[in-house]
């Protein structure tokens, strides 16, 4: 007994490794299946309760220059939320459609992402910052025009 159970120590011994590679190449590129693994709905979720809260703080301190930091944060935040709540919703339909449309799917979430998170920045940097242009769209006309006088 206490051979077999050496045999099976050094053979579990010598799978190890085979195993970690195997689990290690099976998860792909994060970037693209970003709903998948163990962080992703916790992050989905903190992610989520932080767009909770910096958006009322946004509009309580709009204007100031306080709000830029909050404006960028969620510059980041949606973008990140809205990516991870589509990989979701990719890996639920998109294999119903055709599962060669996974890979082209992912990455094209993958380029709009980037160019959502691009655009966001540069409103916030370059512009009056996310919250102002949405503010703006309440706003009207004339006010509009006499704020940027």
């Amino acid at each position: 007994m206490f051979r077999s159970a050496q045999h099976v120590i050094r053979r579990s011994a010598q799978a190890a490794p085979r195993l970690q590679q195997r689990n290690a190449t099976a998860g792909g590129n994060s970037l693209l299946k970003s709903d998948e693994g163990p962080l992703s709905t916790s992050t989905y979720h903190k992610v989520n309760m932080l767009i909770m809260g910096l958006t009322p703080l946004a509009f309580a301190l709009s204007p100031s220059i306080i709000n830029l930091p909050v404006d960028l944060l969620l510059g980041l935040a949606l973008p990140l939320h809205a990516h991870i709540g589509m990989s979701y919703v990719i890996t639920d339909y998109v294999p119903k459609l055709s599962k060669g449309l996974m890979g082209p799917a992912r990455v094209a979430l993958l380029g709009l992402t980037g160019v959502t998170t691009v655009g966001l920045l540069k409103v916030n940097i370059m512009g009056e910052g996310m919250t102002e242009t949405v503010k703006s769209l309440w706003r009207g006309k004339k006010a509009v025009e006499d704020r940027r006088k």
